[in-house]
């Protein structure tokens, strides 16, 4: 049990590590900035917590224990950072369904539903978030796939053809 309460928090020492960073400043690459606040929590956790005395009881004894800890906490990081991407932009779904709690008991018609949605451009935002992250380039004449978003969808790609899902998004 102390091996799954030492993994557990560390995970929620590194969350919040970034519910406190994302408090003073939202970086510019989030998932670059999530990925690294989560792995350095990870490595500083295992490496001083032997050196901790208040937590003898908890810390990881031998190999296996600590294998365990950076499987779980390595998923639960990758886990986090796919579904911190959906939240990061507002989905239509989520508009509409904050615009009508908002609303209270009274609810929207489907008018104002369609004048809540009106503003949102997902494409667009999902498109200047993949060149914030440097796996498209914008040019004068549109977009450009660069190294890192060939491999990414490379990845991808491999990983449809292993679950056998058609090609396509």
């Amino acid at each position: 049990m102390h091996v799954a309460c030492f993994a557990f928090g560390l995970f929620a020492l590194a969350f919040l590590t970034h519910w406190l960073w994302w408090r003073i400043h939202v970086p510019r690459r989030q998932t670059a900035m999530l990925l690294a606040i989560f792995f350095a929590v990870l490595a500083v956790g295992l490496i001083v917590s032997p050196r901790l005395e208040p937590l003898a009881a908890w810390r990881p004894r031998g190999g296996w224990q600590i294998l365990h800890i950076c499987i779980f906490h390595i998923a639960m990081t990758l886990a986090y950072v796919v579904a911190y991407s959906a939240l990061e932009e507002r989905s239509p779904s989520m508009t509409m369904l904050l615009h009508v709690a908002a609303a209270k008991g009274r609810g929207c018609t489907r008018d104002e539903l369609f004048a809540a949605l009106g503003e949102m451009t997902p494409l667009r935002s999902r498109l200047d978030a993949m060149v914030r992250d440097h796996m498209l380039e914008a040019r004068e004449d549109g977009y450009r796939i660069t190294a890192k978003g060939i491999a990414w969808a490379r990845v991808f790609g491999s990983w449809r053809r292993l679950i056998g899902l058609a090609k396509g998004g």
